[in-house]
């Protein structure tokens, strides 16, 4: 499994690393929604603090090979191009690959290890919305640049109109930093991350915004079952939030 595909399943969840015995274990609390940044080059994204780095297509729509230093997750997209360029860049360390465009080769498709997105235009068939939402991608990029901040209700309704279509993670590219109000809106929408592009967006706002996001809890789902008396059979369920360690000697958190 790709680390995307694997961080995707965790959001907003503690990640625990580092277990035997005499190995300090590291708590990691993933982001509920997480942020990207899109840069033209690996040199690009320099200086930039992100969840997850795409670097934009080279000559001829092709994949860029060329690793992001020090970058825990970073992919190639592409439009054009062959699978032998997509080859190179998942040899030097990419994790995922994102299909701009129909036009994009059918080798995004064939490595099961990495992770797989496409950029979607809003004005598609339903037949080819169903194809998208078969199963092929781990995610899809949705245009949140039409998205008008603070949300108004006709804005929810665009965008859940666009959500009804599918079933996957869902990144919206935004080129506008929304408050808390608006991350926690998205976060009960299901929205799993944000992208913005790095020569359009200043680093302040990409801090500021990771930084809203850290305090936002996952989302509380009600729960209809009625109150009843404790069976002798019941087992008992612990999530991460009510798990007992008393070793907090062992324990770092990042």
């Amino acid at each position: 499994m790709s680390k995307i595909s694997d961080r995707l399943t965790k959001l907003g969840q503690i990640e625990r690393t580092g277990f035997g015995f005499g190995v300090k274990s590291v708590r990691t609390k993933v982001p509920v929604i997480l942020v990207g940044v899109e840069v033209n080059d690996a040199k690009s994204a320099e200086g930039i603090d992100a969840d997850f780095y795409v670097v934009n297509p080279g000559k001829n729509g092709a994949a860029q090979s060329e690793a992001i230093e020090n970058a825990e997750m970073w992919g190639a997209a592409v439009s054009g191009g062959t699978g032998k360029e997509i080859v190179a860049a998942v040899d030097s360390g990419a994790d995922f690959v994102v299909a701009v465009g129909e036009g994009a080769p059918g080798a995004v498709l064939r490595d099961e290890e990495i992770g797989k997105g496409i950029v979607v235009d809003g004005e598609i068939s339903e037949d080819r919305s169903k194809a998208i939402d078969s199963g092929l991608f781990d995610f899809l990029i949705l245009d949140g640049s039409l998205i008008s901040l603070p949300l108004s209700l006709g804005s929810v309704l665009d965008l859940q109109e666009q959500l009804t279509k599918y079933s996957n993670h869902i990144f919206l590219k935004m080129n506008q930093i929304p408050d808390q109000e608006a991350l926690e809106l998205l976060r009960d929408f299901g929205i799993s991350a944000l992208i913005y592009e790095a020569s359009a967006t200043k680093n302040d706002d990409l801090a500021n915004v990771r930084s809203t996001i850290e305090k936002i809890e996952p989302k509380k789902h009600k729960s209809n079952a009625g109150a009843s008396l404790p069976q002798s059979n019941d087992t008992t369920v612990v999530n991460e939030h009510e798990e007992h360690d008393y070793d907090f000697e062992d324990d770092d958190w990042e």
